[in-house]
């Protein structure tokens, strides 16, 4: 294995589920995997959510319900992009739940079902301001009443998606659940009523209780980030990423470093080598701006960040080849503290998001999963 290596601790998402119970007490929970679980493993991280009884699955597209499907996975999986026609027959097979976002769409997933002597449950998705996909308020009713119409579907839910949930001082996500609230009411007078209601994205299932509705739809804080200022709810970051010392030289005053000499030595000391780049995921943007761990203690990472390596300036600090090197987690200083980087930290150097960071952590780089969960039989992560 690459010295280069992204630990997953399942003790933490196992962690970080019970606290999002905690908070949405009866709701049922959608676990959002979509792009490879954020980037943590889609597959182990199934199963282990499957093993701790998560009543639903999400992914973005069929393909990634199709992977679970044939990992062995068997809770419900929601594919919460809009399907297309060649993938009807597919979903259908695989028992995958769609939002239902077009009438020929939906259509389309019927004839499918009904030649597979199958149904083929959906969600109506209503647009309440996101104007990504889903039908607008004003239509919603005759939709529900033309898709129930439809044969070989089955109409067990309503959902909807919050464009401002991360941002607690917009009143836009009010403005959205108002819009959702009055459509339910309207499908309700028209004798349409639903199984399963959901709205709450993370940060929606922070902000207020009045989304949460029947089910909730976590991605983020699975992972451990995007809680409330809340000691009783802290979360706990599920990934880090670490690599070791490859190699080190002096330089002197004047030597540049990496590609473009964007970095100019001013004083005698030691650039390390650590083989992680953005060929890995941890992006170039991040020249000039991002700091690391060795030993506990924070190095700026100097120059270009190229494909498989970056540098490191680490003075006269006591480091030695082999040495670990933490760009994201945690390491015990030599006083006993705690050194600590996280995703929100890497995020605004690179002036994005956590959920970029974690996501863009490339395949090539070796997933680690421990914990409870790695061993249990249900799970079987090698």
């Amino acid at each position: 294995m690459r010295s280069t290596v992204a630990t997953i601790d399942l003790d933490a998402l196992e962690w970080n589920l019970s606290v999002i119970r905690r908070h949405t007490p009866g709701k049922a929970i959608l676990g959002m995997v979509k792009a490879n679980a954020y980037g943590h493993g889609m597959i182990p991280i199934s199963r282990a959510l499957q093993a701790c009884g998560v009543e639903m699955l999400g992914t973005a597209f069929v393909d990634e319900a199709l992977q679970l499907r044939s990992a062995g996975i068997t809770v419900p999986i929601m594919v919460l992009t809009p399907i297309e026609t060649h993938e009807c027959e597919a979903a259908v097979t695989s028992d995958l739940i769609t939002v239902a976002c077009d009438i020929s769409q939906v259509t389309a997933l019927g004839v499918a079902a009904t030649s597979l002597g199958k149904q083929a449950e959906v969600h109506l998705y209503i647009d309440t301001g996101m104007h990504r996909e889903g039908f607008r308020p004003r239509d919603a009713v005759e939709a529900a009443m033309a898709i129930r119409s439809i044969p070989g579907i089955r109409l067990t839910g309503i959902c909807t998606h919050f464009a401002t949930a991360d941002d607690p001082h917009s009143p836009f996500l009010h403005e959205q659940l108002s819009t959702f609230n009055e459509v339910r009411a309207q499908c309700e007078v028209a004798g349409c009523s639903f199984a399963t209601v959901h709205a709450a994205n993370t940060g929606a299932m922070w902000q207020s209780e009045q989304t949460h509705f029947s089910m909730v739809r976590p991605g983020l804080s699975l992972y451990g980030y995007a809680a409330p200022e809340n000691s009783e709810m802290t979360l706990h970051p599920v990934m880090s990423l670490t690599s070791r010392i490859l190699s080190m030289r002096r330089a002197w005053p004047g030597e540049t470093v990496s590609y473009g000499r964007r970095y100019m030595v001013t004083n005698e000391t030691t650039i390390v080598t650590v083989p992680v780049g953005y060929g890995d995921g941890y992006m170039r943007g991040l020249t000039g701006k991002a700091e690391c761990l060795i030993g506990g203690q924070r190095y700026p990472v100097v120059g270009s960040i190229c494909m498989d390596e970056l540098m490191v300036d680490v003075g006269d600090a006591n480091v030695h080849v082999g040495d670990e090197v933490v760009l994201l987690g945690r390491q015990v200083r030599g006083d006993g503290h705690m050194g600590s980087i996280d995703a929100v930290e890497i995020a605004e150097w690179a002036s994005t998001i956590p959920y970029e960071i974690t996501t863009t952590i490339s395949a090539r780089v070796p997933r680690s999963f421990t914990g409870r969960l790695a061993t249990e039989p249900g799970v079987r992560i090698p």
